[in-house]
């Protein structure tokens, strides 16, 4: 007999979605400017050089120098140790696996889209989608549901507080990187496990095939892959080593990992050798793990505290209304209601994947944890443990529907406004600086920087990706016309541009002066 599918389900997903972005439209193609913007400048440089010259040029590496000879040998942004570097005096970012560049640009070659803030802010929020759909998903296979039968409310729930958590408002739309793609990965494959498992499949070709797609994509985008490999690699062997269902997968987990890895390695190793990779990721590894070199007991004490405070604020910034309301459904099912689901093998399976990972990742890289683009993967564990606490708290009559619909709307509102007091509407940030600022005076550089020299910028001004990504330009940050003529010297190109910048000044740089070497 076939199955009846019902479209409800979808309507209701893209219905929730387009309010979503309806909510997020003041941030739409807006000019990239604070809230880690930076991340998505980054991103858009590299697809931006990539489009002009093509990724093949540069082996499908993250280059960071714009072409032309004025713009080579200026590291802006790129390689922490100044040691990825190639013959042709590009520098490099590597800190992460390429994937993050190789799908969009893929994506935008196909479809014939020159890159920009707008194009990557469509291409995020597509990604946006999917998520979402699977978050649906994943609550319907926990709740032994049908999907798409009919709807599934607990299912739509989970999809509401996904996507109205501040976080993902703004982390999925005006944020693009490695750190955010990899999430649509890491919930593609919490389902693919759950799935393989739950409905006893896991000799099935298709699933295996599957999960090593998933990660392979995964470890070649961010390192969250590498600790969701070891997660599930430690639950196969805690859980299913008595059986013989988890040989398969260990496998399959050992060998995409170790691939992985082999591929990433002799890709970027292509660009300056294997030393200068292996110094620039140590650097990263000291900068961004969790312990600090070379200081006392109480220094280490009291950075790691700090650390973690920084975490747990990265949290509440993005999930604040969500945790009251979690907090308050395990409550109410703990005191009135029977746990049954969550502690279930499924739901212990479902636990396992969606927050080891994520433990493993805050414990080796406390520092990078810090950053609250990362918190990002919380929003999958928070969105599918509400719905499914909604949906015991339902079918147990202990609230009224009436008033769990009134709690997922407190919730949903008052994200919003969370949202909207972080990231404001307007023309000003929170902090009062205006959201055009490095747009204005990239811009401004672009129309008057001259391309056979190197441009320099004096003055209390950061050089930071949006002013880079805007100027169209790799520039040179110099204290004065002297250290830009000793930088000359030691540059192919012999011609530079300084543009001056005046913070007391409102009309942008105060004056621009070219000169050659002597």
């Amino acid at each position: 007999m076939k199955r009846r599918i019902s479209i409800y389900p979808f309507l209701a997903i893209l219905g929730i979605f387009l309010l979503s972005i309806f909510v997020r439209l003041p941030h739409f193609d807006r000019p990239l400017s604070k809230h880690h913007e930076f991340v998505t400048a980054v991103s858009l440089r590299v697809l931006d050089i990539w489009h002009a010259e093509g990724a093949t040029t540069y082996g499908l590496n993250p280059v960071m120098n714009y072409p032309g000879e004025a713009n080579k040998y200026i590291n802006n942004w790129a390689s922490t140790t100044g040691e990825m570097l190639d013959e042709s005096g590009n520098f490099y970012y590597v800190s992460h696996p390429p994937m993050a560049y190789i799908l969009p640009h893929a994506v935008f070659s196909l479809l014939q889209v020159k890159p920009s803030v707008k194009a990557i802010q469509i291409f995020h929020l597509i990604i946006n989608l999917i998520c979402a759909l699977f978050i649906y998903l994943i609550v319907c296979l926990l709740g032994q549901q049908k999907p798409f039968a009919r709807i599934y409310w607990s299912g739509i729930v989970g999809v509401l507080i996904y996507l109205f958590s501040p976080g993902v408002l703004w982390f999925q739309m005006n944020t693009y990187m490695s750190d955010m793609l990899v999430h649509l990965f890491f919930v593609l494959n919490v389902y693919t496990i759950l799935k393989l498992l739950m409905r006893k499949r896991f000799f099935s070709p298709k699933y295996l095939v599957y999960y090593a797609v998933l990660l392979f994509l995964m470890i070649y985008t961010s390192w969250l892959g590498l600790f969701f490999a070891f997660s599930v690699f430690t639950y196969s062997f805690i859980k299913l080593r008595n059986t013989k269902v988890h040989i398969p997968l260990n496998l399959v987990t050992l060998f995409v990992t170790l691939a992985s890895l082999a591929l990433l390695y002799v890709q970027y190793k292509g660009i300056a050798g294997s030393e200068a990779y292996i110094d620039q990721m140590m650097n990263r590894i000291a900068e961004r793990g969790s312990v600090q070199e070379d200081v006392g007991l109480l220094a280490q004490i009291s950075s790691i505290a700090h650390m973690i405070i920084r975490v747990v604020s990265t949290y509440l910034s993005s999930y604040l209304p969500h945790f009251l309301l979690l907090f308050s459904f395990v409550y109410l099912t703990l005191t009135r209601a029977k746990l049954r689901i969550v502690f279930t093998k499924n739901g212990y399976r479902f636990l396992w994947l969606s927050t080891l990972p994520i433990l493993l990742l805050h414990f080796f890289l406390l520092n990078y944890s810090g950053h609250d683009f990362v918190s990002l993967y919380g929003s999958l564990f928070l969105a599918v443990l509400i719905a499914i606490l909604f949906d015991k708290l339902k079918t147990a009559k202990t609230l009224t529907y009436r008033q769990l619909t009134l709690g997922i709307g407190f919730v949903v509102l008052s994200s919003i406004s969370l949202y909207y007091y972080i990231n404001r509407p307007g023309e000003y940030s929170l902090s009062g600086d205006r959201y055009d600022h490095s747009q204005v005076l990239g811009k401004e550089i672009y129309e008057n920087a001259l391309d056979d020299h190197v441009i320099f910028i004096q003055g209390e001004l950061s050089v930071d990706p949006q002013l880079i990504y805007y100027a169209k330009r790799n520039i040179q940050k110099v204290s004065s016309t002297e250290d830009a003529q000793e930088f000359l010297k030691e540059h192919p190109c012999k011609k530079g541009q300084i543009f001056r910048y005046d913070d007391s000044q409102e009309e942008g740089f105060v004056s621009v002066q070219t000169f050659e070497a002597y």
